[in-house]
């Protein structure tokens, strides 16, 4: 069963609200998480840092997510893991 929590941050002075879902395998896990109407798939790479990857990297969108506000995303989901 999914698991969804929302990560509150300020981004340029602004709050954001992003709407995450954890999802877990045998080996591994992934955070889904919507900025706007574009999902984004949080996952560790082989250094255990957070890679952000769009989960339909083929769709056409006009809009994609500032690279900033993702990094400020990322960030704000390894402060929590970390505490």
């Amino acid at each position: 069963m999914p698991e969804s929590f929302t990560l509150s941050f300020l981004y340029k002075g602004i709050p954001q609200e992003i709407v995450c879902t954890l999802r877990v395998s045998r080996f591994k896990y992934q955070f889904l998480c919507t900025i706007g109407n574009i999902e984004m798939i949080l996952e560790k790479d082989d250094e255990g840092n957070f890679r952000a990857i769009e989960s339909d990297p083929f769709s056409n969108k006009n809009q994609k997510p500032d690279p900033a506000l993702i990094r400020a995303m990322m960030n704000e989901l390894e402060r929590i893991l970390s505490d």
